[in-house]
C-alpha cells in the first residue's frame, strides 16, 4: 500500500514561511492558509509544525514577533531578507517542482471527483444492476495503479 510521505522536505516549510513573511507580517493562521493555498489544498501544516519553524527562524534572527492590532504576528528581519536573497534561486527551483507535483495531484483529484459524481448521480436501479461490474472495474483500476 502507499506510505504517507512528507509534503515538504526537511527545512523547506521553514523557507516557505520565510518567503511568506517577506511579503508582509502574518500570524500563524495566515501562514497555515497561505501554505494550503500554495499546495492547492493538498497540505495544511498544523500549528504544531508551524510553531517550531517560527521558533527556529526567530532564534536564527531571520524573523521577529510584532504586535498588530493586538495580535501576535511575525515579520522578516534585515538578516532574513539577506538570507532569502542568498538562497532564493535554489529554493525557487525546488518549489516549482513541488508546485508542478501539486498541480498533477489536483488533476488526478479532479478525475476522481468526476468518477465519483458519475456514480453518485446514477439512477438507483441502474446502479444496483451494475454495482458488481462497477466495483470490478474500480478494483482492477486500483490493482493496475498499485503495480505502476
Amino acid at each position: 500500500m502507499f506510505e504517507k510521505r512528507e509534503h515538504f522536505k526537511r527545512g523547506m516549510l521553514r523557507n516557505i514561511i520565510l518567503i511568506l513573511l517577506n511579503r508582509g507580517p502574518k500570524g500563524v493562521y495566515e501562514i497555515k492558509k497561505a501554505v494550503k493555498e500554495m499546495s492547492l489544498g493538498f497540505y495544511e501544516p498544523s500549528t504544531g509544525v508551524i510553531y517550531p519553524n517560527l521558533r527556529s527562524l526567530k532564534e536564527d534572527g531571520l524573523i521577529k514577533e510584532i504586535m498588530v492590532d493586538g495580535r501576535k504576528k511575525y515579520t522578516i528581519t534585515a538578516e532574513g531578507e539577506k538570507y532569502i536573497k542568498e538562497n532564493f534561486q535554489r529554493w525557487k527551483e525546488t518549489m516549482e517542482l513541488k508546485r508542478k507535483k501539486f498541480e498533477k495531484m489536483k488533476e488526478l483529484g479532479d478525475m476522481l471527483k468526476e468518477i465519483t459524481e458519475k456514480i453518485v448521480t446514477m439512477d438507483d436501479e441502474y446502479l444496483e444492476r451494475n454495482r458488481n461490474k462497477i466495483f470490478e472495474i474500480l478494483r482492477e483500476t486500483l490493482e493496475k495503479i498499485e503495480r505502476v
